[in-house]
């Protein structure tokens, strides 16, 4: 998991902690952690610039002779990439700039002046690409600094999450780990809610024990297009394509909420959506190209004619979003992890949804990612949402623990006072009191007593209790009140 630190800023203040310093501390108390850093910070003189007009060179036909705006010149510049065409902003490389060892001068085409070279992403950032990278984001000025817009050479945090470690497999657990370790509030990520209405499709849930929670949401008049630089700039930083702004925005919100959601072409979509045990046999062919042959209890999601998804792991090609696509349906839910686990092996399929689903994901964050992803998608491609319908027949009910004091300090190998203890818990999403248990009564005195001890450097003391959780320690000779109330350990020399 790569967290990149502009990103984990809008969740937790980190502008003030070391990224070096951040991954000790998370290889001391949380995680195995590494740093890393975005793209080529080794550039000068990198430019956006805007195509304004092309030609053939008249005399070498590998090459195409363009006109480039970088906001206070026009530049012309020469490309073997035939591709580009007017109105295309592109990534250039100015006369006496470079890009890591490679040095860029004026150059003559018989006849042609060529006062730069354009980039592709190879170059900068170390992803594959054919030729020239080019973008049309009307919020981008020419003659912007590429280095400063791309973020290169920016923190990211490398996660190795273990199978028990699943909360992390997100910006938003990794804050949450961070607020704790650093004693520092979360960020909340505001967004409008958008309530339960309408009837379109209808939803069956047919296997309420491999998918507890099921939510739809279908927006209409979407365009899809090319999503905005800052939206692909955030999915290179995850390491992963951009696609088109709709599969961009759930890719976001997978990595940012850790919530996996998948949207559908609805009107590819026939009839009932159902999610449903395969009979076995079926035949489907995936996102990725390749076609499989299902066995009865891999979970899918359905229509009335065919299977239109592998649940948590993978859609299909058969409903797939594409420039064409005018409406969607947009998914969101929890599908049971060893159900996930057990198809994506057997059929050896790894995506970063089934990788999270299959280390169980937040059920109660379903709604909240989902309203994030709409909120976005109706920002960045239009639309309405027409309908939201949800199966959730048994809402999460939180578990309540009791952890004896003694045991706590037995687990931490230390005195912690109980109040810095349900404070770091709180900080760590698990809403914490402290109470007294006068089962546990001897236990608690000895501990009050060691605390209290540490604290004040009691080299000889003695306790008495009152009741209620308060009394008195003799420390040194001298008589100490001491008060346990909900939060913590109170001392009264």
């Amino acid at each position: 998991m790569r967290v990149p630190y502009s990103i984990l800023n809008l969740y937790v203040d980190v502008s003030d902690i070391d990224p070096q310093g951040l991954v000790e501390k998370l290889n001391t108390h949380s995680v195995e952690a590494g740093l890393d850093y975005f793209g080529n910070n080794d550039v000068d003189k990198v430019v956006v610039g805007k195509v304004i007009k092309t030609s053939p060179h008249p005399s070498l036909k590998k090459l195409l002779v363009c006109e480039v705006s970088v906001g206070d010149q026009t530049l012309t510049v020469c490309t073997n990439d035939k591709t580009v065409k007017e109105g295309d902003k592109v990534f250039v490389v100015l006369a006496g700039g470079k890009v890591g060892d490679l040095e860029i001068t004026e150059r003559n085409f018989k006849g042609v002046k060529s006062q730069g070279m354009f980039l592709g992403l190879e170059e900068l950032i170390g992803i594959p690409s054919d030729g020239v990278f080019k973008f049309h984001d009307p919020q981008v000025e020419e003659g912007s600094d590429v280095k400063k817009l791309l973020g290169l050479g920016e923190p990211i945090i490398e996660l190795d999450i273990t199978p028990n470690r699943g909360d992390l497999l997100s910006v938003k657990g990794l804050a949450r780990e961070i607020s704790a370790l650093y004693r520092k509030e979360l960020k909340v990520q505001e967004v409008t809610p958008f309530e339960v209405f309408g009837n379109e499709p209808p939803i069956e849930v047919l296997d309420r024990e491999a998918c507890k929670r099921y939510r739809g949401a279908v927006v209409r008049n979407v365009k899809v297009k090319e999503s905005p630089l800052w939206l692909q700039v955030s999915l290179w930083k995850f390491g992963q394509n951009s696609v088109n702004n709709i599969v961009d925005i759930t890719n976001y919100i997978l990595f940012t909420e850790g919530n996996p959601m998948h949207a559908f072409d609805l009107d590819k979509i026939e009839g009932k959506i159902y999610v449903k045990p395969a009979e076995g046999g079926e035949r489907f062919k995936a996102l990725n190209g390749k076609e499989y042959i299902l066995q009865k209890g891999d979970l899918v999601i359905a229509d009335d004619k065919k299977i239109l998804a592998l649940a948590g792991i993978i859609g299909g090609e058969n409903s797939a979003v594409s420039e064409d696509t005018t409406n969607i349906l947009l998914e969101t839910a929890y599908f049971d992890p060893f159900r996930v686990r057990k198809t994506a092996k057997r059929l050896d399929i790894r995506t970063e949804s089934s990788y999270r689903f299959e280390r169980n994901v937040d059920i109660e964050n379903v709604a909240n990612a989902q309203d994030l992803a709409l909120s976005l998608i109706l920002k960045l491609a239009g639309g309405e949402v027409t309908s939201l319908k949800e199966v959730y027949p048994n809402p999460y009910q939180p578990q309540k623990v009791r952890l004896k004091y003694s045991k706590l300090t037995a687990y931490v190998g230390e005195n912690i006072d109980p109040s810095l203890a349900s404070e770091i818990l709180n900080s760590l999403g698990l809403p914490t009191k402290v109470t007294l248990e006068v089962s546990d009564d001897q236990a608690l005195r000895e501990a009050i007593l060691k605390v209290v001890s540490s604290k004040l450097g009691c080299k000889e003391a003695q306790i008495t209790p009152q009741g209620d959780g308060s009394g008195y320690i003799l420390c040194n000779g001298r008589r100490v009140k001491y008060e346990l109330t909900e939060k913590g350990l109170e001392i009264e020399p």
